[in-house]
């Protein structure tokens, strides 16, 4: 088993070293000595974010940073291209997408590893099942976005409670069978959905948020829900068809 640690990073040059350290810290220290990579993508950074990805790459051979420079087509947020992007370099048979700000909880890594080698093919690190809190997120995003995973269960009636936070563990192979489309947050969901449908076995486990302390969200609330409620549009029409 080889678990390759997807971080996407932009403006994130206060972050970088701490997020790359607590996720190194976490796996080296696991008893049965996982093999890992960490792919910290760049995504359109303008401030040192790849100067510090860089320094870190030189230390330690399994930092392998990906740089996304501007995309001329790219409108808004592209969290999800950078995911991708990470994603497809990846080496690793499991691949965990954990964000650059510092808001996922490290424990958690080892729980989606141990439910994805129990059979499952993605776990999501979720804050709305029972044991799991969305701590310091602020209230009114934490209420759009589960409402936004229980729409997806009613309409596709996913087993989950959590499916628009990134936040998640899943075996690469699914993506020999999944095609995204998503440029920006809606990747979360996407994914989901889209890997429910295929038959693939998702479960959760408990997670908590932590707020971000250094740097600015690239966060657009109204932005995200139009984006959400538009890939389900696709996504429930196409089930209807088929």
């Amino acid at each position: 088993m080889k678990v390759s640690f997807v971080i996407p990073f932009h403006n994130e040059e206060k972050n970088v070293g701490p997020m790359i350290s607590q996720v190194t810290h976490y796996a080296m220290k696991q008893k049965d000595k996982w093999d890992f990579e960490i792919i910290p993508v760049n995504d359109r950074s303008s401030d040192g974010t790849q100067k510090a990805l860089d320094s870190i790459a030189k230390k330690y051979t399994f930092v392998r940073p990906v740089e996304r420079k501007k995309d001329t087509d790219a409108i808004g947020n592209t969290m999800g291209k950078a995911l991708l992007a990470g994603s497809q370099k990846a080496s690793g048979n499991i691949i965990i997408w954990t964000m650059g700000d510092l808001s996922d909880e490290p424990k958690t890594y080892g729980e989606i590893v141990n439910k994805i080698n129990d059979g499952f093919d993605m776990v999501f690190g979720s804050r709305y099942m029972p044991g799991g809190t969305w701590g310091s997120l602020d209230p009114t995003k934490a209420f759009l976005s589960s409402r936004g995973t229980m729409l997806a269960r009613v309409l596709f009636n996913l087993p989950v409670h959590d499916i628009t936070n990134a936040f998640r563990g899943f075996r690469k192979s699914i993506l020999e069978h999944i095609s995204l489309e998503s440029s920006g947050y809606a990747i979360s969901p996407e994914f989901a959905v889209k890997a429910h449908l295929a038959g693939f076995k998702l479960a959760e486990v408990p997670t908590v948020y932590y707020k971000r302390v250094e740097g600015v969200s690239n966060f657009k609330l109204w932005n995200m829900s139009v984006a959400y409620l538009v890939i389900y549009a696709k996504l429930f029409w196409k089930k209807l068809l088929s």
